[in-house]
């Protein structure tokens, strides 16, 4: 497994490191490590990694314009911010992080947050949709959002949109309730992909809205605040 690590300090790296091998060495895991001393570095040349972790906080390019600049370019590495400032899990949306670590790291936080990478690669990641005969397989982290349309809906993912002949229900169904929510009769959202949101309405990555009625309401910002809690930020 090949892990980046960007950090303008050699001592939060090599501590980083040194956390990283005792997590591979209990788990028999082999890690190839590439590091960069800044955001301008790693977004200079070719990229490609299983896994970055990167400083929020750098002279020059920062860790969120690093990260938008990654996604301009259409690379997806997961993203697991190291940070001072736990205030910063709302600016991330955006870019699509992984998880938050909190600096100092703290080793059980980084163990469980790469658990929960490891665990995120195997084939739950993934639902089969039949549409026209013919079977695909769909990324669940790519699902935007899913609208009712008559019996059937229609699914926004980030590279198209596309009629699926079942309910609204019957997909959700398929679906962790712990990373999507129905926010109305007609609507099932993708926290990964929220932005912002009011109370009546929530504003996605793909710049579309999707509805909040009253009574989801309280429960639906319960839940989001569950996801970034559990997918977004580890506390110390």
């Amino acid at each position: 497994m090949k892990i980046a690590i960007c950090d303008d300090e050699p001592i939060m790296q090599r501590e980083l490191k040194r956390q990283l091998d005792k997590y591979a060495q209990k788990r028999n895991m082999i890690f190839q490590y590439v590091y960069y001393k800044s955001g301008s570095e790693l977004t200079a040349g070719y990229f490609e990694a299983d896994l970055l972790f990167l400083d929020y906080q750098m002279e020059g390019l920062d860790g969120l314009e690093t990260a938008r600049k990654l996604r301009a370019e259409h690379n997806q590495t997961p993203i697991i911010f190291l940070t001072s400032f736990p205030h910063i899990v709302f600016d991330t949306f955006e870019v699509n992080a992984y998880r938050f670590l909190l600096k100092p790291i703290n080793a059980e936080k980084l163990s469980s947050a790469l658990d929960d990478f490891l665990t995120d690669q195997d084939d739950d990641k993934y639902i089969v949709i039949k549409e026209n005969e013919v079977s695909r397989r769909i990324n669940i982290d790519d699902i935007i959002y899913a609208e009712a349309s008559d019996k059937y809906c229609f699914i926004r993912t980030t590279e198209e949109g596309f009629l699926y002949k079942k309910t609204l229900s019957e997909l959700e169904a398929q679906l962790p309730e712990d990373r999507f929510f129905r926010s109305h009769r007609t609507y099932l959202v993708g926290f990964r992909h929220i932005l912002s949101h009011s109370d009546n309405t929530i504003l996605l990555d793909n710049q579309e809205k999707a509805v909040i009625s009253k009574l989801k309401n309280t429960p639906f910002k319960k839940a989001f605040q569950d996801y970034i809690k559990r997918y977004h930020f580890a506390k110390r």
